[in-house]
C-alpha cells in the first residue's frame, strides 16, 4: 500500500482562499449588475403622490408609449419645462406617476373641478382637480385647459390630490420614461 501524503493546514487554506475569491468576485459582479440595472426609488415627501412609498425600477427595460396601459406605474424623468421654479427637486429628477390617459387621440380636460378623459365613446373622469397649484406659487385657474395625446405621449397623475402630476406640466414623452416600475410597496 502506497503512503499517502498527509494534508497540511496549507493546503487547506489554498483551497479556501481560492474559494472564497471566486465567490467574492461572483457576489461583486452580481451586486455591479443589479446596480447598474436597478434603480430603488423612495418617495419620502410630505404629500406623496401615490400611496406607495418604496418603487424598484428596471432602468434597461423602458417600455414604449405603446406599451404603457391605463393605470400602470410609469417612471420618467422631467424637463426644466416641466419642473417649477420653487421646486425641491433638479430637472432630471426620476418620478413615478400613474398612467391615465395613454392612446394617441385621448382628450384631456383640465379644470378646476376635475380632470376629464375621452377616446371615442369613451369617457373616464378623475376627481381631482388643482388642489396642487397655490404649493407651487400659481393659480387653478393657469393650469385650466384642454388637449388631445399626440403619438408617444402619456398623460401621468398621482393618486392624491396634491401630487404635482400632467394637471400641471401637460403630458410627458416616450423618451421621458426611464424604466419600467416592478414594485411598488
Amino acid at each position: 500500500m502506497a503512503d499517502r501524503k498527509k494534508k497540511t493546514i496549507h493546503d487547506f487554506s489554498w483551497r479556501f482562499g481560492v474559494k472564497l475569491v471566486a465567490m467574492i468576485a461572483a457576489l461583486g459582479g452580481t451586486a455591479a449588475y443589479a446596480s447598474a440595472r436597478y434603480t430603488i426609488g423612495l418617495d419620502t415627501q410630505e404629500h406623496r403622490c401615490l400611496d406607495e412609498w418604496i418603487y424598484v425600477i428596471d432602468t434597461w427595460k423602458k417600455p414604449t408609449a405603446d406599451d404603457v396601459k391605463r393605470f400602470d406605474y410609469v417612471a420618467v424623468a422631467l424637463t426644466a419645462e416641466q419642473t417649477p421654479s420653487n421646486a425641491k427637486w433638479r430637472p432630471g429628477h426620476v418620478m413615478v406617476k400613474r398612467a391615465v390617459a395613454t392612446d394617441p387621440g385621448d382628450q384631456v380636460q383640465i379644470t378646476r373641478n376635475g380632470i376629464n378623459f375621452s377616446h371615442g365613446e369613451e369617457i373616464w373622469a378623475h376627481g381631482t382637480a388643482l388642489e396642487a397649484a397655490e404649493m407651487i406659487g400659481s393659480t387653478p385657474e393657469a393650469f385650466e385647459r384642454e388637449f388631445r395625446l399626440a403619438e408617444g405621449e402619456l398623460f401621468l397623475m398621482g393618486d392624491n390630490e396634491n401630487s404635482y402630476d400632467g394637471r400641471y406640466y401637460g403630458p410627458v414623452r416616450e423618451e421621458q420614461i426611464v424604466g419600467t416600475v416592478l414594485w411598488a410597496w
